[in-house]
Formats: structure tokens, sequence, C-alpha cells
């Protein structure tokens, strides 16, 4: 008697256990379709084996689209704690010597070096030209030059005949003179003192050299930090073309074999498809109980 109460509820709730665990399993097996007498049996190859192409690019698609999206990569990238951090890790590359900046890759030669450190030394110079060329010589020159010249002469004879306006007009040509040189050699002039410079330095880390100029490493952290968010800001958009998370992820689930992608599901549904199995024990059960009493 009894057995006839409990044989509906344990036959369903064993039919619905192993019926669910069927179900999850056929969700990757059989791996390939399945042929009998040239018929493809139905419900072959399994769900996900079969429709691999199409769930990378829903993940995909899911992951570039909504996900993660440029605002979410740019409201990280833009935080203050990672423009720190890259702040952080830029100083301390900093502490790499002039020598290392100019010839510290494997494949550089001790001419290699010399060569990079030649022409750096060449657009530093050309730039001081440059800056010193644009300035008023001529006009520093006549403003100031007369009332030195005088102050250096101890005959007032001599100074008397020598006025402001004649040292002005010998003077004027001269800075005009001087200002057409620098713009025209300036740079052949001072490369050779700033490469010598540069050698003389050439143990020195990149961090003390930049503290000579007055910037501590707090105000330089401070700039570097600016400079990254800026350039952040500046290419968000284009990052995320770039990256196209959307491919990245499609292209990698479809490189996934079977047992790859069975392994990856399982890792973070396991839990889940567990509960599907153990759920369908129970509704068998009560499946079961209901049989009885209608």
């Amino acid at each position: 008697m009894i057995i006839k109460y409990i044989a509906g509820p344990v036959i369903g709730s064993v039919i619905g256990y192993f019926t669910n665990f069927i179900a999850v399993k056929m969700l990757f097996h059989p791996r390939r379709e399945v042929r009998v007498f040239g018929y493809k049996l139905p419900f072959t190859p399994g769900a996900i084996p079969k429709g691999k192409s199409r769930l990378a690019k829903s993940v995909g698609d899911a992951v570039g689209n909504n996900l993660i999206t440029q605002s979410d990569i740019e409201n990280k990238l833009l935080s203050d704690e990672l423009a720190d951090k890259i702040a952080d890790m830029i100083l301390d590359k900093l502490s790499i010597s002039v020598n290392d900046l100019f010839g510290g890759l494997p494949d550089i030669t001790e001419e290699d070096a010399d060569s990079r450190k030649k022409v750096f030394s060449h657009s530093i110079a050309k730039y001081i030209a440059e800056a010193v060329s644009q300035a008023d010589i001529s006009g520093v020159l006549v403003e100031k030059a007369p009332g030195i010249i005088k102050s250096k002469l101890n005959n007032p004879m001599i100074a008397m005949f020598l006025t402001d306006e004649l040292l002005q007009s010998v003077l004027a040509p001269v800075g005009a003179e001087i200002q057409s040189y620098i713009a025209e050699h300036g740079e052949e002039f001072i490369a050779p003192y700033v490469e010598q410079k540069l050698t003389d330095s050439g143990e020195k880390p990149l961090a003390d050299i930049i503290e000579e100029f007055g910037i501590d490493r707090e105000q330089l952290k401070k700039t570097i930090a600016a400079l990254y968010k800026k350039a952040v800001s500046g290419c968000a958009e284009n990052l995320m073309n770039w990256l196209d998370l959307s491919s990245i992820v499609e292209d990698k689930i479809n490189e996934m074999d079977a047992d790859e992608l069975e392994t990856l599901v399982m890792s973070v549904m396991k839990k889940e498809f567990k509960t599907i199995v153990n759920l369908g024990a129970l509704i068998g059960f009560v499946l079961g109980l209901l049989n009885i009493f209608f």
C-alpha cells in the first residue's frame, strides 16, 4: 500500500531529474551531428556547438554594446586613482639615465646611440636658436649697452663724445647682425655644447635633471596626470573603435573548440545547471504526488 503512494512521486522525481540532466548535457553534446541511414538525428549537434557562431556574436555584442561602453571605459581611465598610478609609473621610469635613454635597447649600437644623441642635440639647439633669434636683441643693445659702456669708461672726455644717440646708431646694426647670425648659424653653434652637456650627464637619471630645472616630483606628477587625462579625453572614442571589444569577444569564442567552450560555460553556470537538474526532480516529485490524488 505504501509503495503505491510513494512509487509515483519517486518515479516522477527520477524522471524529472534525469530529463533535465540529459537536457543540460545536450546543450553541449553531441559535438557533431549524428546520422543514421543517411538521416540526421534531431538535436544533433548539441545546441551550443551548433549555434557557436551565433552565440559568439550575441555575447560579443552584449559585451561591446551593453556591458562595457565607451562611457565605462572613459570613466575608469579618467579616474584620479588610475591617473595617479600612471603618473607614478612614468616617474619611476624617469630613473633611467641619459645614456640608457639613447642606447638602452638591445639592438642599439654605440654608434647608433651617439647618432641619436647628436640628432637630439641639434633639435634642442635649433629650438634654442629659434627662440633667441626671435628676441629683440637689437632693441636690448640700444637700450642697455650705452649706459654700460659709459659706466666702464674712466675718461670723461671720451664719454662726453660718446652720446647715447651715437652709441645707439652704432649698436642697432650690430644687434641686427647678431640676430641674423644666430638665426643662420645658431643651431650649429649651440649643438656641440648641448651634446657635451648630455655626455657629461650620461649617468645622471632624468628625474634628477628635471629637478635641476626647478620642477619637483609632485609638480611633475600632477603635470603627467593632467596630460594623461587630456589625452584619454581626446581619444576615448577612437580607442573604443580600435579595441572593438565586440569583435575581440566574438573571435575569442569562435576560436574555442567545443570542450573549451563547455568548460568555460560550466565554470560560470555549473551551480545554475545543478539547480535546474534538482528543480526537475522536485517538479517530478510534485507531479507524482498530484497523480495520486487526481
